[in-house]
């Protein structure tokens, strides 16, 4: 115990100090002395249950309340192929989950125009279900009704009383986009939503995500023949402009932090993964470690005990001692996403679409419990 104490000092007073302290250098300048390289991580040790049925999406705002996107038979013809989503909620951590409301609109990513494969909760009244299309609900998830932004709707975040959203102009299908991308603005009590300007055309792509932490707001944009974007919306309602870490990155909050992190993928397969930090809203970025690992990262999730990283092949990997070495926690299903409501507490869900497993750690990522499904 005594050593796992002294890795986790370590690693929260490197992190503090380049996230308060530190000189902060671009990406493109040398790394700082506190670039640490390491090898490839050992073999996972532990193995989740198989995965349930039926499960798409999670949206947690606290470690307690959450919703769930599942997928069950459509109540109608004459879609006879396609699954109909299902939308529950828990109060106690995923243990047990309650039937909010079935829903006559196909589910999963490649369910058409209409179709929806996320779950984003605001409050307890106020959620977005979204992917090629919208829909949000006002009163705890009893009744959605569509809202039409545009198709598809790629990401959905919420930060206060406000919620923000990255639309694409790709009607026909995914990769096909025939406009530049939107950045859209709502008031979570009315349900309007705007169009905000970057001050500039952004590319047209369906490839973006939203990232809140504390007190910021973020848009990560890539494809669409540029370089990776990074946005900030300043506290004047501006979206400007910012330095991204690298050209493919990751970027995602520190939990319970105002600082970022970003995992820069290598450029070329089985390189090793570059992991930056800011404390300044992206304008500058310092390098605190390097790593090599067994496969793709695909999900990153920063706390002030630990770094904790899911690799596409379903590994869950997590270091106290600021990048030296990296502890298998977790073998699971593929393509792991894995967040935190604050310092220790997390969900992980791993696995195909309509069958994701669903995880929750207490701990800041050293271990995980299998929830059971929503049905």
């Amino acid at each position: 115990m005594g050593a796992v104490r002294r890795r986790t000092l370590v690693f929260v007073a490197l992190l503090s100090a380049l996230l308060t302290g530190c000189p902060h250098h671009s990406s493109g300048g040398s790394a700082p002395p506190t670039t640490r390289t390491a090898g490839s991580e050992g073999p996972t040790t532990s193995t989740a249950p198989p995965p349930p049925s039926g499960l798409h999406s999670v949206s947690f705002t606290t470690d307690q309340d959450g919703w769930a996107l599942s997928e069950e038979r459509c109540p109608a013809p004459p879609d006879h192929q396609a699954g109909c989503g299902a939308v529950w909620r828990t109060t106690d951590g995923g243990r047990s989950w309650t039937r909010l409301a079935g829903l006559d609109v196909p589910v999963g990513p490649d369910a058409g125009p209409d179709g929806v494969s996320a779950v984003r909760v605001g409050d307890a009244q106020h959620g977005w279900l979204f992917n090629r299309g919208l829909l949000a609900t006002f009163n705890g998830g009893r009744r959605w009704q569509p809202v039409d932004l545009g198709d598809p709707v790629i990401a959905v975040e919420v930060s206060g009383s406000s919620a923000y959203a990255l639309v694409g102009s790709c009607p026909g299908a995914a990769g096909t986009c025939t406009a530049p991308l939107r950045l859209a603005e709502g008031t979570m009590a009315t349900g309007r939503w705007r169009y905000a300007s970057a001050g500039f055309d952004l590319p047209a792509t369906d490839a973006g995500a939203l990232i809140v932490n504390r007190s910021s707001v973020y848009a990560v944009i890539s494809g669409g023949g540029v370089d990776e974007l990074l946005l900030a919306r300043t506290a004047a309602g501006r979206w400007e402009r910012r330095t991204p870490p690298c050209l493919r990155s990751i970027v995602a909050p520190i939990s319970d932090g105002d600082g970022l992190v970003a995992a820069c993928r290598p450029a070329t397969p089985g390189g090793p993964v570059e992991l930056q930090t800011s404390s300044d809203g992206g304008r500058t970025w310092a390098v605190v470690w390097q790593y090599t690992f067994a496969g793709p990262v695909v999900s990153l999730a920063v706390t002030g005990q630990a770094a904790v990283v899911a690799l596409e092949n379903g590994d869950v990997l997590r270091s106290t001692d600021n990048g030296m070495r990296f502890t298998p926690v977790l073998h699971t299903g593929s393509d792991p996403t894995v967040t935190f409501t604050d310092g220790e507490h997390g969900i992980l869900t791993a696995g195909p679409a309509g069958g994701r497993q669903l995880l929750r750690t207490a701990d800041s990522g050293a271990s995980w419990t299998a929830l059971p499904p929503p049905g």
